[in-house]
């Protein structure tokens, strides 16, 4: 039974800090690459990005993701987003997917649970990472539970609370 945890949403709905909270209360968490690889390309001048170019982005992403995947999990594992979530960004974009993303074998790598956290507007803010407004935020929400319902994930909305009561919620049903 795979026990890597998705935990996803669109941008600004308090992922990475119930990421840090899991990971607090002694769980695997790997951090988002998405986020990491933005930082990567602004620090070094380049744009891939979502907002630059977007299909070098999403190529990076997938690289970055099967590095990430071949780690062995022996215990319950959270990632702060999937690749799943790579098809939801294109697809808000009006673009492609890539055959590989079409083709990945989700289950074979993920839980079948996927943790969704709902837009928020009271926890919403921007930063160089994450300059979508709350509009394209919504729409991301959107392709996202689209896509992971597309792939068959048994989908939980996480509920708009502490982190305290997020994690215990997630145990629940983990």
């Amino acid at each position: 039974m795979n026990r890597r945890y998705i935990i996803t949403g669109a941008p600004g709905t308090g992922k990475t800090s119930l990421i840090n909270e899991l990971q607090k209360n002694g769980y695997l968490c790997y951090e988002e690459i998405s986020r990491k690889i933005i930082k990567e390309q602004q620090q070094i001048g380049k744009n891939k990005t979502p907002w630059g170019d977007l299909s070098g982005f999403v190529d990076l992403v997938y690289q970055q993701t099967i590095k990430e995947l071949q780690n062995p999990v022996n215990q319950t594992t959270f990632v702060d987003r999937g690749l799943p979530d790579t098809i939801a960004y294109l697809k808000t974009k009006l673009c492609s997917t890539p055959q590989y993303l079409l083709d990945f074998p989700y289950t074979t790598y993920y839980a079948s649970t996927v943790f969704l956290a709902p837009p928020w507007g009271e926890i919403y803010i921007n930063d160089p990472q994450r300059p979508q407004s709350r509009e394209e935020s919504i729409q991301i929400h959107k392709h996202l539970l689209e896509i992971y319902e597309e792939l068959h994930f048994n989908i939980e909305i996480l509920p708009k609370t502490t982190l305290t009561k997020r994690v215990d919620f997630i145990r629940s049903i983990i």
